[in-house]
C-alpha cells in the first residue's frame, strides 16, 4: 500500500500578514500557525468515500515540533486508510460470497428469485465503483421488475417475460403516481397552513408518466445483470438479448448513428478549418477519441501525454449533467483509461493550451496541469453553452441532426470496421465489458468468417510443405 505523504506544510500566518489580516488568536504567542494537507491518490478514494484530501491546522513552536505534528497526521490517516480498505475488502467479499452462495437445481443454474438475485446484484455493485446514484436508479428499476416478473426463477425468465415486464412500465407509472397523488392531496388537506387559509390549495399536477426512456433503461439494466449471470454459468442465456425486443423497443439500446467515412472525413475538413479555439479542440477530442461529452468537458493539460511513441489523451475525470464541476471519478472504473490519438489533436491541444495559459495569466491566475480546457476563463463552459456552438457548427456545414454522441459510435463502428479488436475498442469506450460492446456494435463488426475453412487447412498444408521440404531424400 502506497503510503499517504502531506505536503510541504503551509504557513497561514505569513499569508495572512501578507493580506493584511491579523493573527489567529492562540495560547503561546510564540508559535506559528500552519495547514497541513495529505491529498488522497486517486485510486484510495473509493476507501474514503470519494475524499480528495484531508487538511489539518497545527501550531508549532519550532521545526522540530511541526515535524512531528507532520508525522502523528500522516500516521493517523494512514492508520485510517488501511482500516478503510480492510473493511472494503471484507464487504466486498461478504457480497461476492452471498452472490455465490445462491440456490442451485440440478442442471446447475440458479434457482432464485428474479427480486432475490437482482437485489444481490446491486449489493454487489454498490461496493464496487458504481456511484450511488446509478444504484438509486438501479433499485428504482427494480420496482417495475418486481412488480411483474420477479417471482419468476431468474433461469426460468424468458424473452416474452422480459418483454411483458417493459409494456408494463408505463401502465404501472400510472397507477403508482396517481397513488402518490391522491396521498399528498391528503396529506394537504389536513396540513396547519391549509386549515389557516381555509381554503382548497390548487390541484397538484398529475405525475409524468414513464415512457420509452425508462424502457430502455430498464431492459438496459437486464442485460447487464443477465451478462453477468452468464459469465458466472448461474443462467443458459441472456433473455433480455432477443433481437425482436430491439424492434419492439426502438429505444432499447442507445441510438446508434454514425457517420460513414465520408461523412466522417468531410467532418474533420469542416473542423480543422476552425480557428484555434477551445470548441475547436472540443470537437476534435471528441472526433478522435470517442469520448463522452462529459468526459470533454474535463479535460485538462494533464490530460494530454505528448511524450513515448505516440500522443495518448489520459480519461480521468468528468463533469456532471448540466455543472461545470469537475469530478475524478468518470462513469466506472472502466472510464478511466488512456486513448491513443494522432498529431492533428496532439498538436491542437499543444497551442490552445498556450493560449489558455496566457489567458489565465493575464487574469492574475496561475495556470496549471488542473486548468480546465474547455472554456476561455478558470471554470469550464456548462454543456447546454458548449451545444450552443455545436448547433451552429452543423447547422453550418450541413450536419443537421447529427448528434455530439454521434462521434463516439463513428469512433467505435470504424474502428471496428477498419479490423480493431473488439476488446481493444471496448477499453478504448471505457465500456464495462467487451460483451456490452459487441452486443452494441455488432452490426459493425466485419465478418471473418468468410473463407475461414481454406484459410485454416491452407496454413496447415503450409505446414507440412515445410516439413516435407526439409526431410532429406532417401529417408
Amino acid at each position: 500500500m502506497q503510503l499517504l505523504r502531506c505536503d510541504k506544510p503551509y504557513n497561514l500566518d505569513e499569508v495572512r500578514k501578507a493580506k493584511g489580516k491579523p493573527r489567529i488568536a492562540r495560547e503561546d504567542s510564540r508559535t506559528t500557525l500552519y495547514e497541513l494537507t495529505i491529498r488522497v491518490p486517486k485510486d484510495y478514494r473509493v476507501y474514503l468515500e470519494g475524499k480528495t484530501k484531508f487538511t489539518r491546522r497545527v501550531f508549532a513552536l519550532n521545526r522540530r515540533e511541526l515535524q512531528n505534528e507532520v508525522r502523528a497526521f500522516e500516521d493517523e490517516k494512514n492508520d485510517e486508510l488501511e482500516k478503510a480498505i480492510a473493511e472494503y475488502k471484507l464487504a466486498l467479499e461478504s457480497s461476492e460470497r452471498k452472490a455465490l452462495s445462491l440456490p442451485v437445481g440440478e442442471d446447475g443454474y440458479c434457482t432464485s428469485t428474479l427480486t432475490e438475485y437482482a437485489e444481490r446484484y446491486v449489493e454487489v455493485r454498490s461496493h464496487g465503483s458504481v456511484s450511488p446514484e446509478t444504484i438509486k436508479n438501479e433499485l428504482n428499476y427494480l420496482r417495475y421488475i418486481n412488480a411483474t416478473i420477479g417471482d419468476k426463477m431468474v433461469c426460468k425468465v424468458t424473452s416474452d417475460d422480459v418483454e411483458g415486464c417493459l409494456i408494463a412500465i408505463p401502465r404501472l407509472s400510472r397507477q403508482w403516481g396517481q397513488e402518490r397523488i391522491k396521498q399528498l392531496e391528503e396529506n394537504r388537506k389536513t396540513a396547519t397552513w391549509a386549515k389557516k387559509k381555509k381554503t382548497l390549495v390548487t390541484p397538484l399536477k398529475e405525475p409524468p408518466i414513464a415512457g420509452s426512456d425508462t424502457q430502455a433503461k430498464v431492459l438496459k439494466f437486464l442485460r447487464e445483470m443477465y451478462n453477468y449471470a452468464f459469465e458466472k454459468e448461474q443462467v443458459p442465456k441472456n433473455p433480455a438479448h432477443a433481437r425482436f425486443l430491439s424492434r419492439v423497443f426502438k429505444q432499447s439500446k442507445p441510438l446508434i448513428d454514425p457517420l460513414m467515412a465520408d461523412e466522417a472525413m468531410r467532418f474533420l475538413e469542416a473542423v480543422l478549418k476552425l480557428p484555434l479555439s477551445w470548441v475547436k479542440l472540443s470537437f476534435l477530442a471528441l472526433f478522435c477519441t470517442g469520448i463522452r461529452p462529459e468526459e470533454m468537458q474535463a479535460l485538462m493539460p494533464g490530460s494530454f501525454l505528448f511524450t513515448g511513441p505516440e500522443p495518448a489523451t489520459r480519461i480521468t475525470s468528468a463533469v456532471k449533467r448540466g455543472g461545470v464541476k469537475i469530478e475524478d471519478y468518470p462513469k466506472t472504473d472502466a472510464g478511466r483509461r488512456t486513448i491513443p490519438s494522432d498529431s492533428i489533436l496532439a498538436d491542437t491541444a499543444k497551442e490552445w493550451i498556450a493560449v489558455k495559459s496566457q489567458m489565465i495569466e493575464d487574469m492574475g491566475l496561475m495556470p496549471t496541469m488542473r486548468m480546465p480546457l474547455m472554456s476561455e476563463g478558470p471554470r469550464p463552459y456548462a454543456y447546454n453553452t458548449w451545444r450552443k456552438h455545436w448547433v451552429k457548427f452543423i447547422e453550418d456545414n450541413g450536419f443537421e441532426g447529427i448528434r455530439p454522441y454521434s462521434l463516439r459510435h463513428t469512433f467505435a463502428t470504424l474502428n471496428l470496421a477498419n479490423g480493431e479488436n473488439i476488446k481493444t475498442v471496448s477499453v478504448l469506450m471505457g465500456h464495462e465489458s467487451p460483451s456490452y460492446t459487441l452486443d452494441l456494435y455488432a452490426g459493425y463488426v466485419p465478418n471473418t468468417a468468410m473463407g475461414i475453412g481454406s484459410r485454416y487447412i491452407d496454413y496447415i498444408r503450409s505446414g507440412l510443405n515445410c516439413e516435407a521440404s526439409r526431410t532429406p531424400r532417401g529417408e
